[in-house]
This record gives C-alpha cells, structure tokens and sequence, in this order.
C-alpha cells in the first residue's frame, strides 16, 4: 500500500460476524505485537491489527514491518486506518500499545503528534467489572471465561519477539505466521468482548447476582454517573443472604444517613437488611453506630449489638468491647438522669 513515506504491508479482509447486540458504534479496535514489553525507545511495533464493525461483519487490516527502516509508512498507514472512527478500543492499550505508537511516532520524525480519537481500555473495564470473577485478567482467561471459547493459541506471548528477530535473520518462517494470527485473533476477540461489556454496563446481563451488581454500581459511582449506581447498589442489595448485598446496603445506607433527614431510614434500612442476611456482622455494627452516634441512643445500639452477639455466638467476642463501652455509656446516661431527676425535685418539689 503506497504512502508518501513508501509502501507500507498491509492485509485487509472482511472477517464474517452475527450482529453484535449492542452494537458498539463506530469504533476501531487496535492490537499491536511489539519486540519487547519495556516499552522505551528501542520497542518496536511490527504487527498491527485493526478491526472495525460494518454491516457484514469486521473489516480487518492488519500491518506487518518487514524491517524497522520502513517504520514511517507502517505508522503512517497504522494512523490512517484508526482515523475516521469515533473511538479506539484496546486491551491494556492505555498503558503499552497506544504510549509505544506515540514513542515510536517521534522517533521515526513523523509529521506532527499521533492524535486518535476517545480510546476505551477493555482491560480497566474487565477489571471493574468483572475481577471478582476471574483468577487474572488475562485476554485468554476474558476469552475462556467470559466469551465462552478457548482457542489454541499458535505461540506463546513471550515467544514473539524472538519470531520477529528470526524473521529479520532468516526471512519468513511459520513462527511469524503464527504470531500474524495470534495478532489477528486478539483483535476479533477485542469486538465480541466490547460489545459483552457494554451489554454489562447497560444492565442487560440475565445472569447478574448481588456481587456483579455491586461491582457494576461501584464502577457507575466512580465514573460520576451516580445515577445508574446507586440503581445497581439497590439491584445487589435485594438479593437475599449474600455478602455483596450486605456491601452494597451498607453503601447505601451510608449514603443516606449522610442526610440528616434519612438517618431514620438509614437505620430502619440496615435493620431490613441484617433480617435478610443474619450472618453478616457488619450489618449490626453499622446499625449500632448509626443508633449512637446518629440518632444518640445508646440503648438501642446495644440492644442490637447483644442481640448480634445472641444471633452470632463466634463474632460475639469481637463485638464485645463495643458492649462494654455502650453499656458504660448508658449507665452513665441514667445516672445523669437520675441526678437532673434529683436537683429538679429540690428545687420544684
């Protein structure tokens, strides 16, 4: 493909795919394999793959350096092919694969700045939501787990940039096709997990439980869209008998104990929930503080901190020095009743 730089390799062709539900919008997704993992300015970008929905499916381009001095038509190229969409998408981009094109841009002596448009991280979005669920996040654990395949991977990461090296001392081998189609590969896998993603953060996943939606809540409060997550909090909180639910009304019912008027309903919220999920002893405490420091009644935050020791004999111990200082507390609090009671009477009586 010519380029005013000189000709950069490049292969394009439409990969067939079932309409993406949602569809993701227009968006180009990039995945690159570079000769090392530093990411300074001796790492090159030497394969690149560019995916972008249209109506049949993906049209994929994918670049190949066939020697680091033709460098600037591969970026070139690379930057035309991202350009035009209204997002880029990558896995783990923000952190190595859009900081290296922007080093290797400037050491090529490219024109101007590599400026793309609004980039997503699909890794920070599968770790928000998702990292409860998954022992790494891993591109091959999101595909096996999460996109329900597992492929037979034709070379192992930390095996690619010995193919390239090889490749530029002995010319093409299977080992670089190999590394082409993990190239390729990454990037479908890329589409499929956006759009799952997407499906997750509008709510519309059947198989959520408590700890996805306090998962997907936390994410919404981070992002701003307070909204949608305090929406999600209330959706983890209904489920019966789950520690996410308890960690998503405890979220809650701090939310509204911050109002003065809703402390009330702080509590009486708490209170709905330790009936739901009994063996949650963080239920109780949070009750008991609201009730002492709140809404000042020690009584009755002792009263639910004895009757939590009564219902959880093996958190009793923990929650005993919280016994004692309530039960200081209210006798202190009758024996000042009784002296106002006193003085009263002598004054009044």
């Amino acid at each position: 493909m010519a380029t005013p730089f000189g000709d950069a390799l490049l292969r394009e062709d439409v990969v067939p795919l079932p309409a993406l539900d949602p569809y993701p919008g227009s968006v180009a997704y990039i995945d690159t394999e570079t000769t090392g993992l530093g990411g300074g300015a001796g790492t090159y970008v030497f394969a690149a793959a560019v995916a972008r929905p249209i109506d049949c499916g993906l049209r994929l381009a994918q670049l190949f350096l066939p020697q680091p001095g033709l460098e600037a038509p591969f970026l070139h190229r690379l930057r035309l092919e991202i350009a035009g969409e209204e997002g880029v998408a990558s896995f783990n981009g923000g952190s190595f694969d859009l900081p290296v094109l922007r080093t290797r841009w400037g050491m090529a002596r490219m024109p101007g700045e590599l400026v793309l448009a609004p980039h997503v991280d699909l890794l920070t979005l599968v770790r928000a939501l998702y990292r409860h669920r998954l022992e790494t996040c891993t591109l091959r654990m999101v595909e096996e787990r999460l996109l329900g395949y597992e492929r037979d991977d034709p070379i192992a990461g930390p095996l690619i940039p010995d193919a390239y090296f090889d490749y530029l001392r002995r010319g093409s081998s299977a080992l670089l096709d190999a590394v082409l189609e993990h190239n390729r590969l990454d990037v479908i896998s890329l589409v499929h997990l956006h759009s799952r993603l997407l499906a997750r953060l509008n709510g519309g996943d059947a198989e959520m439980d408590a700890s996805d939606w306090l998962a997907l809540g936390r994410h919404r409060l981070r992002r701003g869209a307070r909204a949608d997550g305090w929406r999600a909090l209330r959706n983890a909180a209904g489920f019966a008998a789950d520690e996410a639910a308890a960690t998503a009304g405890l979220l809650i019912a701090r939310r509204l104990a911050r109002r003065r008027k809703s402390v009330a309903g702080a509590e009486s919220f708490l209170g709905w929930l330790e009936s739901r999920v009994a063996s949650d002893v963080r239920l109780p405490v949070a009750r008991a503080r609201l009730l002492e420091w709140r809404r000042r009644d020690p009584q009755l935050a002792l009263a639910v901190v004895e009757a939590a020791q009564s219902r959880l004999p093996e958190e009793a111990p923990a929650l005993e020095a919280r016994r004692n200082r309530l039960r200081r507390k209210v006798a202190k609090s009758r024996s000042l009743t009784k002296s106002t009671e006193s003085v009263a009477a002598s004054l009044f009586g």
